[in-house]
């Protein structure tokens, strides 16, 4: 799993030493649970456990790509080509994860998306909770490509090729808060509680305190993988 784990405490005294920009960026805070493992079963039952209420459910069909990587792919990030289908809408992601923070240039906004002109794009830092002490932090950025046309595939260029796998996600939203289950290929199933936040101390502490600690409560067993590995790890 590409990532640096490090204590929770490590993190913060990090985040606390950033200059004012830097702690500004966007973060995506995260813990993933096997139910068997313990913990809630179901995202219906994870927001009833927290008494959090929430909208209808969304799903969707998800299928990772082999595929050739752009020449200008910074050293040190794994590229992610990934197409997602819910209702009838079909979504390409095209991602950059890797350990350090991205290189100065090129900048988000002049950065050429694989998958041709789109203004949805972003940077953020993936923070994941492997235990109450313990997290994997990793740098992310990302573009995509919506369309009505579900037949749609990734730019020649890449050479892509769908993995011989795929898998299902049920999404429930509470305010910030996504719970995700994922049914994967192998019919195993993974929960994910996620909520956007800055790039800070003050929102690690308050996804810890909101989120994590009340899962931990209710037995849940962190896991070490991200959901690209897991979801993705498949034969062609």
């Amino acid at each position: 799993m590409h990532g640096l784990r490090i204590s929770a405490l490590a993190v913060a005294a990090q985040l606390a030493s950033m200059p004012a920009q830097a702690a500004e960026m966007d973060a995506e805070f995260a813990v993933r649970w096997d139910p068997r493992q313990g913990g809630p079963a179901t995202p219906q039952d994870t927001l009833r456990e927290l008494r959090l209420k929430s909208g209808k459910p969304r799903h969707f069909e998800v299928r990772y790509f082999e595929f050739t990587p752009p020449a200008d792919v910074p050293p040190g990030f794994e590229p992610i080509l990934r197409k997602r289908i819910s209702g009838g809408e079909a979504e390409l992601t095209f991602k950059l994860r890797g350990d350090a923070p991205l290189p100065a240039e090129p900048t988000l906004k002049r950065w050429a998306c694989p998958l041709g002109a789109t203004q949805d794009r972003k940077d953020e830092v993936d923070i994941s909770f492997l235990s109450a002490s313990r997290v994997w932090t990793a740098h992310a950025r990302s573009c995509s490509v919506e369309s009505h046309d579900l037949q749609l595939q990734p730019p020649a260029a890449l050479q892509a090729r769908p993995k011989g796998c795929g898998s299902s996600m049920t999404r429930l939203t509470s305010g910030r808060l996504k719970i995700e289950q994922w049914q994967l290929a192998d019919g195993t199933t993974l929960l994910e509680a996620s909520r956007p936040g800055r790039h800070s101390e003050a929102s690690m502490r308050d996804f810890e305190r909101k989120v994590l600690e009340p899962l931990l409560a209710l037995r849940v067993q962190p896991l070490q993988r991200s959901k690209s590995a897991t979801g993705g790890d498949c034969a062609r």
